[in-house]
């Protein structure tokens, strides 16, 4: 029975390896993919620092003055146009000045619009902001970033503590079901001090159905192996 089960956990480890892979969103090459400021503004442009694929980065310069800001672009590619599926969202973060300030952080905001047959009428501007933050105020260098898309209140129902894959969908594919309208790295920092940053390299993190089935095979295995 020892050997039996040993296998069976074999099979859910390399299923639990292969269980996501990564698909480019955004790599800024050419353009910034339809990026400005939200919250204010300040210069969100192309930039060659930072760029880790391809020759093209992201620039986000920061006042002192702002709280709460965000680089925000209604260009929402391909997985996250086409949900539920995304878990995360990777990217490469540079800095190459130290914040000097308190506190600087990044995290993400999906905009989302309800369903077009939602009772009283569609809405608009509804925001998903996940919790999930890495902070700006580290040493100078090239850090590659994972948030995770989860653990966000959801704008329709008012549900805490939900994901990306729960919160938003495609057309028709529930009635409280966002359909995604816009991506934002959002900043949140102390009014005492600028940051510059440049992102570049944007990629979502997918679950893999066919690793999903082989867990669910190795756990079946198991049990009958238990059984006997």
């Amino acid at each position: 029975m020892r050997m039996q089960l040993a296998t069976a956990a074999t099979v859910v480890a390399l299923a639990c390896g292969t269980t996501a892979h990564a698909a480019v969103a955004y790599d800024f090459e050419g353009d910034l993919q339809g990026f400005a400021s939200n919250g204010g503004v300040f210069p969100v442009t192309l930039d060659t620092i930072g760029a880790t694929s391809g020759v093209n980065s992201m620039k986000v310069e920061v006042p002192g003055g702002a709280t709460f800001v965000g680089a925000l672009t209604g260009n929402v590619t391909a997985p996250v146009n086409d949900p539920p599926g995304v878990e995360s969202l990777v990217f490469d973060l540079t800095i190459v000045e130290e914040f000097t300030g308190a506190f600087a952080d990044i995290g993400i905001t999906i905009f989302g619009a309800s369903q077009p047959d939602f009772p009283g009428g569609q809405l608009f501007g509804l925001q998903a902001q996940f919790a999930d933050i890495a902070p700006l105020g580290v040493a100078p260098g090239t850090y590659e970033i994972t948030l995770d898309l989860d653990s966000a209140t959801n704008p329709i129902t008012f549900g805490a503590g939900e994901s990306f894959n729960d919160i938003f969908g495609g057309f028709g594919t529930g009635p409280n079901d966002l359909i995604p309208t816009g991506v934002q790295f959002f900043v949140s920092k102390s009014g005492d001090a600028p940051v510059t940053f440049y992102i570049d390299n944007v990629r979502t993190v997918i679950p893999e159905p066919t690793a999903l089935a082989l867990i669910t095979a190795g756990l079946a295995f198991g049990l009958r192996s238990r059984h006997r």
